[in-house]
């Protein structure tokens, strides 16, 4: 009792506070600790949609992060076969090797190089991947084993220690009936002999004014890589013949390649129907 006022100490952790203003306090005490502060449900929904913008955000950017890895990655083995070979050419009076496993291990000591790390199959199967084949609706023999430089082709010529490969060596000793167009009837004819054919004298696809003119060195592929393939395309030609005509183009998944000269490019499935500069083409597709 203080001047005829009754106190009550403790109230709210306070002491000596007046009676008749305790109440005042214990509701004061009673909001701050409610029990339903809180987020609404439309709040937390707002921000599980936010969380998961920036997860799918992030995402995306990985993906797209491993593909240029792995794109990378493919380049430098590319370019390491391109000096190699370059090198072999050189000590084998221009020849190239039958096949890409017989720079191992003289000219490259890296079995790991002729896996590329985009090959599901880790070099054990076709180096055309079976969906990419569905996707562009043509098959053709370099789909089959005698044309791959694996364990799974038995040709003597081939070096027998590299057993995976996810390439395709477009010179090798395999047989072909494909031919160029000073050459219809050679027996025993390979596809080193068809490539070089196409880089000393042409083919019907590649005219300029009604004539037939041979591959730059710097165009045709040596060594080629499809397990890109989804990672983006290129616009190109439907077909090589439709460089005649101007007409005719699509949208084609990517392949990886090092030309005969070395250098390294992107290009579509048949690289016969890259589009050079001058010619004017439309994506129709």
């Amino acid at each position: 009792m203080k001047g005829g006022i009754i106190t009550k100490p403790g109230a709210c952790g306070q002491g000596g506070v007046l009676l008749r203003s305790s109440f005042v306090l214990q509701a004061s005490c009673q909001k701050r600790l409610s029990p339903h502060a809180g987020f609404t449900l439309i709040e937390l929904l707002v921000v599980i949609s936010i969380i998961g913008i920036l997860a799918s955000a992030l995402v995306v950017s990985v993906q797209s992060a491993y593909r240029q890895a792995r794109q990378t990655n493919c380049k430098s083995n590319l370019r390491q076969f391109g000096v190699a070979l370059t090198i072999y050419r050189g000590e084998h009076d221009n020849q190239v090797p039958y096949w890409l496993s017989n720079l191992y291990p003289n000219y490259l000591d890296d079995r790991g190089l002729y896996v590329c790390r985009a090959d599901e199959n880790r070099g054990t199967g076709t180096p055309r991947p079976t969906e990419l084949v569905t996707l562009i609706q043509g098959s053709n023999p370099t789909d089959t084993a005698p044309y791959w430089d694996n364990s799974k082709n038995t040709d003597s010529t081939r070096n027998a220690a590299i057993q995976c490969c996810s390439y395709l060596y477009e010179f090798s000793h395999a047989s072909t009936t494909w031919r160029a167009a000073n050459n219809s009837t050679s027996a025993n004819y390979t596809m080193r002999d068809y490539k070089t054919d196409q880089m000393t004298y042409g083919d019907s696809n590649n005219k300029i004014n009604g004539t037939i003119m041979p591959y730059s060195a710097s165009r045709i592929p040596i060594v080629r890589c499809y397990h890109h393939w989804h990672d983006q395309k290129v616009i190109c030609w439907q077909d090589a013949a439709y460089r005649t005509s101007g007409s005719g183009t699509k949208k084609d998944p990517i392949t990886l390649n090092v030309a005969y000269a070395g250098n390294v490019f992107v290009g579509p499935t048949q690289w016969e129907c890259t589009i050079y500069p001058g010619e004017s083409a439309t994506s129709t597709q």
